[in-house]
């Protein structure tokens, strides 16, 4: 698939394709949970048996070492956190993960919203705003993160952003490590302790390096079906694709017998847009002035701008204030303006009084001069 086609296809896979994915997995979990709910107990117990995880959570001092699923674990075992006997025989090793669960004080959580533009490198993005939202640098910590939910109105994606100090999930890994467990996930459980939190601290180079064996057979050929359908939906496209761009030779083509008189209609239409030229620039000249001084007028002494962009349609300010929240009410109160909204979280800036913002408001027709309010 060529690169103009994934980058079309990008956008629809956000907003639609990877919801309805995730309401399908739910869908499935649902459905095969009670269809091995009618089988014969001896099948659920073997069905069952081989889908057991190994869940493995630090006790005070002790490796607290249980079996089960998602819904209920069962203790087996405690063991030394210092331990080094990776011999064990007591320690279960075939199990279809191994899950470490850090302690509760080990791991944070917040909730944040950004650009849904941000979306398509999600982890770059938050990595890189780290230091904004939490009080840590990136290298500092391990972290991974859940859309759970998407504004297409306010163009904001929202995230549950969940970290852990490096030292203490490789301090935890490591004491598996030692014991012969290889682990898979390192994540935490929820307040209400009902559930885990959906998220891997684990590096994708820490993680097992996993086979594909029976019991995957039936995950590997989902995944073809999927790629099979992907296929037949977008090799079409491709195609399409193709023959346009045959197309667009002949017409190249066509279109250079006749390059002659469309450069003479240019040159004409170039004359005739130059006779208005200075008309134009000295109304946009007067325009801009106007909504520059307008931002001047309007904005309190507690507030100063670092940032100004004005284009046709939309106005954008960043700068220091310290009452950012009432500069909205401020912009909406200008008839030059309209629809004024933060494009980004508030910051406050660290050892001051001030915070950061960063707000856009779309530009209103031009008022008449009797609408125009008296500066303050």
């Amino acid at each position: 698939m060529n690169a103009s086609v994934q980058r079309s296809l990008q956008p629809l896979r956000i907003r639609y394709a990877d919801p309805l994915l995730g309401r399908l997995r739910s869908f499935w979990r649902w459905w095969t949970g009670e269809l091995v709910e009618l089988l014969p107990e001896k099948l659920q117990t073997a069905i069952a048996q081989r889908q057991q995880k190994l869940y493995v959570e630090l006790d005070e001092d002790k490796l607290l070492l249980s079996l089960g699923n998602h819904a209920a674990q069962r203790e087996i075992l405690r063991l030394p956190f210092d331990a080094a006997d990776s011999e064990d025989e007591d320690i279960p090793r075939e199990v279809q993960q191994t899950i470490l669960l850090l302690p509760e004080d080990k791991v944070l959580a917040r909730r944040i919203s950004l650009p849904a533009a941000a979306e398509e490198n999600l982890r770059e993005v938050l990595g890189f705003e780290m230091d904004l939202h939490t009080p840590f640098e990136a290298a500092e910590v391990y972290y991974d993160y859940t859309v759970v939910g998407r504004d297409s109105n306010r163009q904001q994606v929202t995230v549950d952003l969940v970290y852990a100090p490096r030292d203490a999930v490789e301090t935890l890994v490591d004491g598996a490590t030692s014991l012969g467990m290889k682990t898979d996930i390192v994540t935490c459980r929820r307040r209400d302790n009902a559930n885990l939190q959906p998220v891997n601290l684990l590096p994708k180079e820490k993680r097992r390096t996993r086979r594909l064996d029976v019991k995957n057979l039936n995950l590997a050929l989902t995944v073809l079906l999927a790629v099979l359908v992907v296929a037949a939906i977008t090799i079409p496209i491709v195609q399409k694709n193709r023959a346009i761009e045959a197309l667009e030779a002949q017409v190249q083509a066509a279109a250079a017998e006749a390059r002659q008189g469309a450069e003479l209609r240019q040159d004409l239409e170039k004359m005739a847009e130059a006779s208005q030229f200075l008309v134009a620039k000295k109304s946009s000249d007067a325009m801009i002035v106007e909504l520059i001084d307008e931002v001047s007028r309007i904005l309190p002494d507690h507030t100063w701008i670092t940032r100004l962009n004005l284009t046709e349609t939309e106005l954008e300010i960043q700068g220091q204030s310290s009452a950012s929240a009432s500069l909205i009410a401020v912009v909406e109160s200008s008839p030059y303006f309209q629809n004024a909204r933060f494009g980004s979280p508030v910051v406050q800036i660290q050892g001051t009084n001030n915070d950061r913002f960063h707000i856009a408001a779309d530009i209103a027709a031009t008022p008449a001069s009797g609408e125009k309010e008296q500066a303050p």
